[in-house]
């Protein structure tokens, strides 16, 4: 009897704490909204808002950053407003181009592809880029979405581990809208 119960309630025990995961990693994930930005999107946490500042030469560049960072997974929403002649002078492409290799270069990633994109009828840019591996840790792949509206280039980004993070990815990008 003890060599039935014992693989029994082993397996109850399992299933308890895998339910108890699933579950809390179900309700971690928060909306997360900028109503007067028009951005809204679910996160897995409360994101930090971090300020940042660039000289280039169309003027000096302000971007608001939101992000969450598990300790393996990361997930942000940058907002930069553009002035208006930067716009219109460069086009969109142009600008495109430009946060692609930026987002490269500050995450030292590499190129898988660059495809269009259209999110309630704003037509914008999918990133899909490998990371460097890190010892100890598994392979991450980055995919960020970058959409240009009027003035206001915003980008959501995520980092997550190959295995399993298809269903994060898909959580994140499924709920972003930058309406109104």
């Amino acid at each position: 009897m003890k060599n039935v119960v014992l693989p029994i309630l082993v397996i109850a025990v399992t299933a308890l704490f895998t339910s108890i995961a699933i579950g809390s990693s179900e309700t971690n994930w928060k909306k997360f909204e900028l109503e007067s930005q028009g951005l809204t999107v679910l996160m897995p946490g409360t994101p930090i808002k971090k300020v940042l500042h660039e000289k280039s030469f169309i003027g000096d560049i302000t971007t608001d950053e939101y992000y969450v960072n598990d300790g393996r997974d990361s997930y942000s929403v940058e907002l930069t407003d553009l002035p208006g002649f930067a716009v219109a002078f460069s086009g969109s492409d142009v600008i495109y181009d430009h946060a692609k290799g930026a987002l490269l270069k500050s995450t030292l990633s590499k190129l898988i592809s660059f495809s269009d994109v259209t999110l309630n009828g704003v037509k914008g840019k999918q990133l899909v880029y490998d990371t460097p591996t890190k010892p100890d840790h598994p392979e991450m792949q980055g995919e960020a979405r970058l959409f240009l509206r009027g003035d206001r280039l915003y980008i959501a980004d995520a980092v997550v581990e190959m295995s399993g993070g298809k269903e994060k990815l898909s959580r994140f990008f499924s709920s972003l809208d930058i309406g109104k």
